[in-house]
């Protein structure tokens, strides 16, 4: 009988733990073509990330999607250790239904991008570049995003 306690205890902190956060690997392809790469969480709150780049080949990027607090998500795309060598014309990261409430773009150096670079778009539903400040190095986008209080979640 303890063992079945034990095993069904580990069983719901693992679908607990799994229910917080998701990581994929993300292949992003240089084909100068608006592409799109999403990530969802089981309970239906999905990051998407847009983008077009040229230039190299192919490269592994990481995506996470993780649940910071209640309603509130934040999702990282990031190519991990090492820079890109991508020329990215575009990009926006936006975790759907959710308003974003802060952003954060890396360069390939690893400093914050500049304000002229990139914005939380108006609607508040995206981060994205600015056209003419966007200086085309990107090594990580972050945005944190809730869900609107006047629409209702599956768990409030």
């Amino acid at each position: 009988m303890k063992v079945a306690v034990v095993c069904l205890l580990f069983c719901l902190i693992r679908a607990s733990a799994g229910e917080n956060e998701v990581s994929s690997s993300i292949d992003v392809k240089p084909s100068g073509q608006i592409a799109h790469q999403s990530i969802k969480m089981e309970n239906g709150v999905t990051c998407v990330f847009t983008y077009a780049a040229a230039g190299g080949t192919n490269e592994e990027w990481m995506m996470n999607l993780k649940k910071s607090k209640k309603n509130t998500y934040v999702c990282v795309v990031e190519r991990p250790e090492q820079a890109s060598y991508l020329f990215f014309m575009s990009f926006a990261l936006s975790i759907l239904e959710h308003d974003v409430i802060s952003a954060e773009a890396f360069d390939n150096n690893g400093p914050l991008l500049q304000d002229e670079e990139y914005m939380i778009t108006k609607d508040l539903r995206s981060a994205t570049h600015k056209d003419g400040g966007f200086q085309s190095n990107l090594s990580k986008v972050t945005v944190t995003a809730r869900k609107p209080k006047s629409q209702k979640h599956k768990d409030l």
